[in-house]
């Protein structure tokens, strides 16, 4: 019986397989037929004969990669090469059915995609998949692009806790970040959470059918890698199918997530920046903020008491080499986050005595504003530095760090630093910054200090005073801090070394 059973039913793989080959030969078919090339003629512009092409579309002979990309060439087609590829995925026995390599593949080399769909339950990099920041370049090319993430409550059912919490936050900043750009190589881009997130899975569709790669979570509750864990690749209509009412169930009533950053008014009468409104990120245009307005932005200046070749052991700024800053890539800055309306809203929970509230925001800026008015009407409009400090906490959650709002130590600027105006962009204006400045000083022990987890998830560089006097790679706002003679100074204070 196990015999007849093995000759007779054929694996789930065979079947991903068969179904590719029918859609190879049927679209190498069709496509000749309406160019109106006969099969010897179309064997003879690859270099073969007339029988290879029957063998083809007959079913009895696989394309190569390279057969697959001339002919591509010779009928006009965009989908043979990848459908050839998707069948060498299902032989699986390489690192090619590995998460990440079958994840860009089916992104990236799909051509005429219509839509995707990306649900995310572990540590995707979704941002980087579809993004190239270090050359402001698309890597995903689709009329509509969905992104679904676990809800905080569904993270700490699937992980126990909140591993993925500074991930998942990371990458939805940036995919904000990315859906009011220009750079944006999409018509549509919106991220959504859910409390139902069972699986990850992509689902990139064509004009002429569908793919989906699936995979499971991580149920553990350390540090989650998942970059090469296997993955299920299919064509397989029925098994798209479900996949499709699941995440039609994952949206039903819901409204995608919203960014929605604090502005403040900066003049020279008042000692503190005053909220105006929220800027909803992907929506509003940075021109569109008046001149005396800027983002309400928490900057942190790490100290570390850390070693240095030649210097010896003594207390050193971390400075951030911020990847995806398109504007001061590569530069020296303070680890900073902008304040959005969560964190006003934790701000206001805590100083209540309440649990903050651990939903995403999907309300638009105006909605978000009118809810917080009354709360910092009662403050003189003034944004409490408790909303800065969580901000910034987010920022080194986003590194997997772990730090305590009330650990941020406020520094009072002078007036010249309360707005920074930044220079325009590609013709375009871009809007000033209202910065807030916070010392935090890192935890040397414990089994893992603080400053070698920032090394291992940070492009970070160890600086002393003398180091950010010579420096001509600082940002916009570390420069006017240095020559306006307020930086120095302040790092003297804090006991930084000169090297």
């Amino acid at each position: 019986m196990s015999e007849m059973l093995t000759a007779d039913v054929p694996s789930p793989r065979d079947g991903r397989a068969n179904e590719l080959r029918l859609q190879i030969r049927e679209l190498i078919r069709e496509a000749r037929q309406q160019r109106k090339i006969s099969q010897a003629d179309l064997g003879s512009a690859i270099g073969k004969n007339r029988f290879l092409i029957i063998r083809i579309e007959k079913g009895e002979q696989d394309l190569t990669l390279d057969q697959a990309e001339q002919l591509d060439q010779v009928l006009g087609t965009t989908e043979l090469a990848a459908l050839v590829r998707r069948l060498g995925d299902t032989a699986g026995t390489t690192a090619d059915n590995q998460r990440d390599p079958v994840v860009r593949r089916l992104l990236r080399e799909t051509p005429a995609l219509e839509s995707v769909t990306i649900v995310v339950a572990d540590d995707l990099d979704v941002f980087g998949t579809i993004y190239d920041s270090s050359s402001d370049s698309p890597r995903l090319d689709a009329r509509e692009v969905n992104i679904i993430f676990p809800s905080v409550e569904r993270e700490r059912q699937l992980f126990g806790g909140q591993p993925l919490y500074g991930h998942i936050e990371y990458q939805i900043k940036h995919l904000a970040d990315l859906q009011g750009s220009e750079y944006r190589p999409f018509g549509s881009l919106r991220v959504f959470e859910s409390d139902d997130v069972l699986t990850s899975c992509v689902i990139a569709s064509t004009r002429t059918g569908t793919q989906c790669a699936y995979w499971p979570p991580l149920p553990i509750a350390t540090k989650v890698q998942g970059g090469k864990l296997p993955v299920m690749s299919t064509v397989d209509t029925y098994t798209n199918g479900r996949l499709e009412a699941h995440v039609a169930h994952l949206l039903a009533g819901r409204e995608p997530l919203r960014t929605n950053e604090a502005l403040c008014r900066v003049d020279e009468a008042t000692t503190k920046p005053r909220f105006t409104r929220y800027f909803a990120v992907g929506t509003d245009q940075e021109e569109d903020v008046a001149e005396d307005e800027g983002f309400a932005v928490a900057l942190v200046l790490a100290v570390a008491l850390c070693p240095r070749k030649h210097y010896g052991v003594a207390p050193r700024v971390i400075m951030y080499k911020r990847p995806s800053a398109r504007h001061d890539r590569g530069r020296l800055s303070l680890f900073s986050n902008n304040v959005d309306d969560a964190d006003i809203r934790a701000a206001r929970s805590i100083e209540a005595g309440t649990d903050p509230e651990v939903a995403r925001s999907t309300r638009g800026a105006l909605a978000a504003t009118l809810d917080i008015n009354d709360y910092l009407r009662g403050k003189d409009g003034v944004i409490p530095d408790l909303a800065f400090q969580i901000a910034a906490a987010r920022e080194f959650a986003m590194f997997g760090l772990d730090v305590a709002p009330e650990r941020l130590r406020p520094i009072q600027l002078p007036t010249d630093l309360r707005l920074i105006h930044k220079p325009a962009a590609g013709g375009r204006p871009r809007a000033a910054v209202a910065p807030h400045v916070f010392a935090l000083e890192l935890d040397p022990t414990g089994a893992e200090p603080e400053l070698d987890v920032l090394s291992a998830t940070a492009d970070s560089e160890v600086i002393g005073i003398d180091d950010i006097a010579e420096s001509s790679r600082l940002n916009s706002f570390l420069v006017m801090a240095r020559d306006g003679g307020f930086l120095l100074p302040l790092m003297e204070s804090l006991g930084v070394a000169g090297r």
